[in-house]
């Protein structure tokens, strides 16, 4: 071969090699185009990162990958992985001095202390997502499976991708920063539904017993609490109006005097020390809202923490202000008509009602196959609203339930026989149960006053199934006993009946089990008062359940009772006794 045709040998391969490179730019430039659209064609987040990560893994064979967005102050959080444990998700990584161009793990002598994390996951390749010079995410991939290190040309690849996402991820961070907004504000919306709703309720009532019911039954079932302690100012002299939860707090409130400077609601853990703020802090409060009215303090809300154990933010507080200061100024328009209003209580007005009250409670029940029902009535000195009922629905079906209606006297078991009515004649249609609590609810509101209103818990025993299908307007949540002693509560359902029409309601079905039990009971069990002022509480009562699981209905129920009775002594009782027990029957040996 003469020089010439070696030459043009040569050139023919430059040629070859330059439109083999042309191919390959093209081919990723096609793909970067592919990928830019596919990224924003969506404004989810969690859409984007997955795109981000899936493309290159798949083209290249990459084995893991992960997406850590900065949350700012130097901390990233995992948003997504792939190849990767999920446990990894929301995790928060510090990482100081990230740097703005793509790196490989072991190029730098003296790596970062937070670059242990990514070595123990298997990631040595990390592309900084960067816009307008800042950092805002990273990508971060494990190995090629094909074996061998990244080529230069496949890490600009890589980062061309990454200088890509950058608008798509800041369109979608600011897409879910909108969300949480709108999410806020229908929070907010549904807040000043409830203020509203209850604040008709409070401004249509004289009565503060039932005002100060209200502004508890609000913070129960708005902001999920269940201690709480509500003390009012009246006449210069302080009272304890409600205390739910908090019974090692002294009944005497003139400790608390000083809280009564306040103009604010705040959070115990950010205020300034004080003895009383310590003191609160040593029973597990959380916040101190002021209950104001004519620019003057004039009553104290304290409350725990919530049930779902979710701090408080601003926002809660500011409801908790709105709601306490609604029913302080009803409290102080109750007391006026209170003290301008002479109250007899007639002695055959008394007996009447508690006839009508022992007239409405079963005297037997029925045989029930494997199932036992009981339920006993212990009345107070004054009568009261409890109400229990075993109904036949048909079959094999039976209604248990049991309820407590606000108020004394003949009101209250008058408007107890409303209900017992509304359920003798709604049991016998064929609808399901939490559609019939919500007709029970239309009726009493429809034909009682805005000041009366019914805790209930109701459920529809199938004695061949074993299956308990319950809902719980307001009422304590009864509990299921495993025969292990392990207790169960029964809280779905929705608010009292009778505070507002049109309220839907959640049912649940639970299936009893041979030895199993249900034992529902009134707020008089668990609200009795002993000399010391000490209240028996459910916590008591879980401990008698757990402890006695081989006891029938009937035992379980008197059991339940002479507790109760023994704990309380000789002090005074303001409301009735009243549980029922559901005992499906052991099996028996063979």
């Amino acid at each position: 071969m003469n020089l010439e045709e070696r030459s043009e040998q040569r050139q023919s391969l430059i040629k070859g090699e330059v439109r083999d490179d042309v191919d390959r730019r093209l081919l990723e430039l096609t793909a970067l185009f592919e990928i830019s659209q596919l990224l924003n064609a969506s404004l989810n987040l969690t859409s984007i990162v997955d795109n981000i990560l899936l493309s290159p893994m798949g083209r290249m064979m990459i084995n893991k990958g992960m997406f850590l967005l900065h949350r700012g102050k130097n901390q990233y959080e995992v948003l997504t992985v792939k190849g990767l444990p999920r446990k990894l998700l929301s995790k928060k990584i510090t990482m100081h001095n990230v740097p703005a161009k793509p790196f490989l793990t072991g190029e730098e002598s003296q790596p970062p202390d937070w670059m242990t994390f990514f070595e123990e996951s298997n990631l040595n390749l990390f592309l900084p997502i960067t816009l307008r010079h800042e950092v805002i995410g990273m990508v971060c991939f494990g190995k090629k499976l094909v074996g061998g290190d990244y080529l230069e040309s496949e890490i600009e690849f890589l980062s061309s991708i990454a200088n890509i996402a950058a608008t798509s991820i800041q369109n979608g961070m600011v897409f879910e920063e909108l969300k949480s907004v709108n999410a806020r504000l229908d929070k907010k919306i549904q807040e000043l539904n409830t203020l509203f709703d209850i604040g008709k309720e409070l401004n249509s009532s004289l009565d503060s017993s039932k005002i100060v019911r209200l502004l508890a039954y609000g913070l129960m079932g708005e902001m999920m609490l269940n201690r709480f302690v509500i003390i009012v100012k009246r006449s210069e002299t302080l009272q304890m109006a409600e205390k739910r939860g908090f019974t090692e707090l002294e009944e005497n409130p003139e400790w608390i005097h000083p809280l009564f400077d306040l103009s604010q609601a705040y959070l115990l853990e950010d205020g300034e020390y004080s003895p009383v703020n310590d003191h609160l802090l040593k029973h597990d409060a959380a916040a101190v809202v002021p209950m104001r009215s004519q620019d003057k303090t004039k009553g104290l809300l304290i409350v725990g923490p919530r049930i779902s154990k979710k701090g408080f933010i601003r926002e809660d507080l500011d409801f908790l202000t709105t709601l306490a200061n609604q029913a302080m100024v009803s409290l102080e328009n109750a007391w006026l008509f209170e003290d301008s209003l002479e109250r007899k209580r007639l002695e055959e007005e008394l007996l009447l009602a508690r006839k009508i009250q022992i007239g409405l409670l079963p005297e037997t029940f029925p045989d029930l196959g494997q199932f036992e029902v009981f339920g006993l009535n212990i009345s107070s000195n004054q009568v009261g609203g409890d109400y229990f009922d075993v109904i036949p629905m048909g079959g094999t079906s039976y209604m248990v339930g049991i309820a407590d209606v606000s108020g004394k006297g003949v009101p209250a078991s008058l408007l107890m026989s409303n209900l017992q009515a509304s359920l003798m004649a709604l049991c016998g249609e064929q609808v399901a149960f939490d559609k019939l609590v919500a007709k029970v609810n239309n009726i009493i509101y429809s034909n009682t006053d805005s000041d009366k209103f019914i805790t209930f818990f109701g459920g529809i025993l199938d004695i061949d199934s074993g299956q308990f299908t319950y809902v719980n307007a307001g009422h304590n949540p009864p509990y299921r006993v495993a025969t292990d002693g392990s207790l169960q509560t029964l809280d779905k359902g929705g608010l009292l009946l009778g505070m507002m029409p049109g309220v839907e309601y959640e049912h649940d079905t639970v299936n009893i089990l041979p030895g199993e039990a249900v034992v529902m009971f009134t707020d008089g069990v668990s609200e009795a008062m002993n000399d010391d002022g000490e209240q028996y509480e459910e916590f008591r009562l879980e401990a008698l359940l757990k402890k006695h699981t081989d006891l029938d209905a009937k035992m379980t129920a008197q059991m339940i009772a002479d507790t109760v009775s023994e704990f309380a002594g000789q002090a005074a009782q303001s409301d009735d006794i009243t549980v029922v027990v559901i005992k499906r029957k052991p099996n028996r040996p063979e």
